[in-house]
């Protein structure tokens, strides 16, 4: 007997937190700045960061003028053109006419001009060291030091090709993957890491914020469901919602954007996204619950969540921020998301994702507790 009565009681809850869910949901479904909404803050996000500097390789475009004649000037010049990563060239040579460079370059359309002297040759021929003559269009530092790194290099496998064995150093490299991951593909998956994350918050926010904005928390608190089967719908509701921004994102990002997850590694990511799409449902109705204006929560967490993809390592991984944003990523929690996301998909051997596992576990935990702390005050 109690044991059939502790499963009707049960059973009472679930239906209560299915019947909260499901209301939820058709809002969600019937309101299409709601729906939209979550939607279109990682796409644009992707398809802008994607398509301007993700797309066509990592090529800069120079003018390559060649005024020698002889072997040496001509084997430099294939060592500029035929220099790549395993991506792509590392330069594109758009004009070998020195007039038409040196009107490109001024007009900012080149990054770099190098011209080959007519006395290269002759300059090698007698042993000593040749010139070259460069012009660069030096408004962007981090372009214009990409492009003299690649010239550098250039000169370098240039000189080690002419005497082997010369060269004072050897390099060994070794990578965290076999193959450089696409610049297109890396934003692509960081769109989906930002998906699991906004859609979730915003959502879960929103469907709170909605009873205050449509006048039907009256009826919430009528109701004779106890606050905890609220709270839990509404979480429900939201982790659903947010789950169907994130596939709807991953479609995309893998049909354009070329994101493959090899499949050993999808439980991991699952778990993390699963987790992490708790906490911010969590958070989203506490948000919601606080506010309980649509059009202030709506901007709020947009603004926020499109600041974290560019802070948090979505736009660029976070060894390449400034220290400053480095310093603060510590104390940010979606800089460690993004990290722990990326290096289970793109790593050849990735870290354990257990101390991942454990964050996203506790900020789960901490952001149900805060949301269902915030809608009992509010309520």
């Amino acid at each position: 007997m109690m044991q059939s009565s502790q499963t009707r009681r049960i059973s009472g809850h679930l239906d209560r937190v299915g019947a909260v869910a499901r209301k939820d949901l058709r809002q969600w479904a019937r309101d299409r700045q709601a729906l939209a909404g979550p939607m279109l803050i990682p796409l644009v996000l992707m398809l802008l960061c994607g398509i301007l500097f993700g797309f066509g390789g990592d090529e800069w475009h120079i003018g390559l003028v060649n005024e020698g004649e002889g072997p040496h000037a001509a084997a430099f010049e294939a060592e500029v053109r035929g220099l790549r990563s395993n991506i792509s060239p590392y330069f594109r040579v758009v004009t070998t006419d020195a007039e038409r460079a040196e009107q490109l370059v001024a007009a900012g359309r080149l990054h770099l001009v190098v011209t080959i002297p007519a006395d290269f040759d002759e300059r090698v021929e007698a042993g000593q060291t040749p010139v070259l003559h460069t012009r660069t269009y030096n408004i962007n530092t981090d372009m214009m030091k990409n492009a003299r790194l690649r010239l550098s290099r250039a000169i370098q496998d240039y000189a080690a090709a002419q005497a082997p064995g010369a060269a004072p150093v050897t390099v060994i490299q070794t990578t965290t993957r076999s193959d450089d991951v696409w610049r297109r593909t890396f934003i692509g998956h960081s769109a989906v890491i930002l998906a699991v994350m906004v859609g979730s918050a915003l959502n879960a926010a929103i469907m709170v914020a909605r009873e205050w904005e449509h006048r039907t928390v009256k009826e919430v608190r009528l109701a004779p469901r106890p606050l905890g089967d609220v709270t839990a719908g509404t979480l429900v509701a939201a982790v659903i919602a947010g789950g169907i921004s994130t596939l709807v994102t991953l479609a995309v990002a893998a049909a354009v954007f070329g994101v493959r997850i090899p499949m050993g590694r999808l439980p991991a990511l699952a778990a993390l996204a699963a987790l992490t799409s708790m906490a911010c449902a969590g958070f989203g109705v506490a948000i919601g619950a606080w506010l309980r204006d649509y059009r202030t929560v709506q901007p709020l967490l947009m603004i926020t969540f499109a600041g974290s993809f560019f802070a948090s390592g979505g736009f660029s991984s976070l060894a390449t921020l400034p220290r400053a944003v480095q310093t603060f990523d510590r104390f940010w929690p979606p800089a460690y998301v993004f990290e722990a996301m990326q290096a289970q998909a793109w790593m050849t051997a990735p870290p354990s994702a257990m101390p991942a596992l454990t964050g996203c576990a506790v900020a789960a935990a901490v952001g149900v507790g805060l949301g269902a702390w915030a809608l009992r005050r509010r309520l």
